[in-house]
């Protein structure tokens, strides 16, 4: 589904410079996801994919260390979803 949206021409230069700080945000963020991530792969020896269907499947247990990883997981993907989403607007 597409929306089209009527900006002022004055606001326009407002709009995409909020929508450049957002994506610089999100880039960082995604940055930081990426390098925790990288920790818990290393540390324990298995893909971020892998924890993830072992984690859902119950395989792991119930380890804080599961659930942090986990969290950053989810917001690695919710991260990458909105740099997705910026990418479609046209301005």
């Amino acid at each position: 589904m597409e929306t089209t949206m009527v900006l002022q021409p004055d606001v326009v230069p407002i709009v995409r410079s909020g929508l450049q700080m957002k994506r610089k945000s999100l880039e960082l963020n995604l940055r930081q996801y990426r390098q925790q991530l990288a920790t818990f792969e290393r540390q324990y020896q298995m893909t971020s994919e892998q924890f993830g269907h072992r984690f859902n499947a119950g395989e792991l247990g119930d380890d804080a260390a599961w659930f942090e990883w986990e969290f950053v997981l989810d917001a690695y993907r919710e991260t990458s979803r909105q740099l997705s989403l910026l990418d479609k607007i046209r301005l």
